[in-house]
């Protein structure tokens, strides 16, 4: 049994980003729909793993995560001709947290469909704000600026938008 397969289909972060993974497994025609069963699903554990850092700074656990749509390096669909760069549902296990990463090319959103997360924002100064985001909430980083953080007890699951600067 291959490994991928014991996460129900979702295939490993590593083996989808070396492979360059599409990130849609039909053709795309001039009128743009997409259909879930076809969308890539990828398992990333732990999540935005930062190794200089213990704790919930590091990243820990599983984050199911599908590839809605991309035009990040490596996977672009060209769909977008603006500064788009991904969309993905992601969902959190228990507990799971996102290590800190900085954006330093992508502004980001998050929006939290279910579950809790406490997610803390970093300026580029270091400072840090902390705030625990429920379904409905939003989270916001800017250029420049780093975040991680920890999905609750039921875990959590967003919608993650990026766009380049």
């Amino acid at each position: 049994m291959k490994k991928e397969n014991r996460y129900n289909g979702y295939i490993l972060g590593e083996e989808f980003h070396k492979n360059r993974g599409k990130v849609y497994s039909k053709e795309l025609g001039w009128a743009v729909n997409k259909k879930h069963k076809y969308m890539a699903k990828v398992l990333y554990e732990p999540v935005h793993e930062n190794k200089a850092f213990e704790g919930e700074k590091r990243g820990k656990g599983k984050n199911f995560a599908t590839w809605i749509l991309s035009e990040e390096e490596g996977i672009k669909e060209n769909i977008f001709s603006t500064n788009f760069e991904l969309m993905i549902d992601a969902k959190l296990e228990p507990n799971a947290s996102i290590g800190l990463h900085y954006h330093n090319t992508t502004e980001e959103v998050y929006y939290i469909l279910e579950g809790t997360i406490d997610m803390v924002t970093v300026s580029e100064n270091g400072d840090e704000f902390r705030q625990k985001l429920c379904k409905g909430d939003a989270h916001f980083v800017k250029l420049k600026q780093g975040h991680y953080g920890t999905a609750g007890k039921r875990g959590v699951r967003f919608i993650a938008v990026a766009v380049r600067k």
